[in-house]
């Protein structure tokens, strides 16, 4: 993997700032930013969405590191290693907190049926495990675990002819652009089925850099402008956010879902301008980026415990302090338990 970074650094720089972006659309809260001005809302649209560069980066890590030497359960096992094992380790505790303190959200969908042991407690944890619902953004793992599952029918798609994989990935998109996140991302199968077609675009751009590098050179303010003009458009008609609802129910144009995919191409051809740039500090927060991803939910959880009011000053300049802070206690941390546990921080932190 190290050689294969030193070889395409504006991927790995990609990684750097889509960590950054997933940060910064968990921040909102904790900054106490308010939304009540068209300028707010503009910056919210452009963090909002990050985990679509996160699908379009696996994607693309997919063809390039994975497909030539492709064997699927030494595949599994790793992803089972660095993200499933600590998945699990990560989630004992909150899922512990909430069996204990009763969890009544989603219409009691937590809670246990019966006095039974199998309903008290089988079935409330298979459901925080399958649902990710017990940390901010842990809803990924299960999801991404998904398609990891599924990645011999990403094989055969690598296979198909040019035509045949746009013709999928437009009936895919077309279903995403209508289908919505799902409401609090609590329906694994609809995050499965709405974040697909990001990953097989990643795993386009994969197979046809080349081309595209040529093709789009020099395009990078097109490419800007049309996810800026989308953020702008979305922002004047009110939508504030991701957009999420129940998967059959009708919501508009998912306008999020456009003008990411617009930004990672755009960060894609633009970042291939600095293929150069191997920048250390960079390096660092691409390398622990997944990391960061398991872990900042928990920083977060233990400043609002501490003080829950410690950031809320309504301000950017505090917000944006504060995704600093976020990162850089997330790297530390991932640093420190590699440091202590050099041979098993992989089960830990994924790192």
């Amino acid at each position: 993997m190290k050689g294969f970074f030193l070889k395409i650094n504006s991927i790995n720089n990609f990684r750097a700032i889509s960590i950054v972006f997933v940060l910064a659309s968990h921040s909102y809260g904790i900054a106490g930013i308010k939304f009540d001005d068209y300028f707010d809302i503009v910056l919210k649209n452009f963090f909002s969405g990050g985990t679509i560069l996160f699908v379009f980066i696996s994607g693309f890590l997919f063809h390039h590191v994975f497909y030539t030497n492709f064997y699927f359960k030494e595949f599994i096992n790793k992803k089972i290693k660095n993200v499933l094992i600590p998945y699990f380790i990560l989630g004992v505790l909150p899922i512990i907190f909430y069996m204990y303190k009763g969890n009544s959200d989603f219409n009691g969908y937590f809670l246990p049926e019966s006095d039974s042991f199998f309903d008290e407690f089988v079935v409330p944890v298979v459901k925080y495990y399958v649902s990710g619902r017990f940390l901010t953004a842990y809803w990924y793992i299960p999801f991404i675990m998904v398609v990891f599952l599924t990645s011999p029918l990403h094989i055969k798609f690598i296979k198909l002819t040019f035509n045949i994989q746009i013709l999928i990935v437009s009936m895919l998109y077309v279903v995403s652009v209508y289908i919505h996140r799902p409401i609090s991302n609590i329906s694994l199968l609809q995050s499965v089925v709405y974040f697909t077609p990001v990953y097989l675009v990643g795993i386009l751009m994969s197979i046809y850099k080349e081309k595209l590098y040529a093709y789009l050179k020099g395009k990078d303010f097109i490419l800007f402008s049309s996810f800026f003009g989308l953020i702008l458009y979305q922002s004047y008609i009110g939508d504030v956010g991701s957009y999420h609802k129940h998967a059959f129910d009708y919501g508009g144009v998912d306008i999020i879902f456009i003008q990411k995919i617009f930004m990672c191409i755009f960060f894609f051809i633009f970042l291939h301008r600095f293929e150069q740039l191997n920048n250390k500090v960079v390096n660092v927060i691409a390398a622990t980026s997944f990391t960061s991803f398991f872990i900042h939910p928990y920083v977060m959880a233990v400043i609002s415990v501490i003080n829950p009011n410690m950031f809320k000053f309504d301000s950017w300049l505090i917000y944006f302090l504060f995704v600093l802070l976020l990162l850089f206690a997330c790297i530390s941390i991932a640093l420190i338990t590699k440091k202590i546990f050099p041979r098993h921080s992989r089960y830990i932190i994924g790192y």
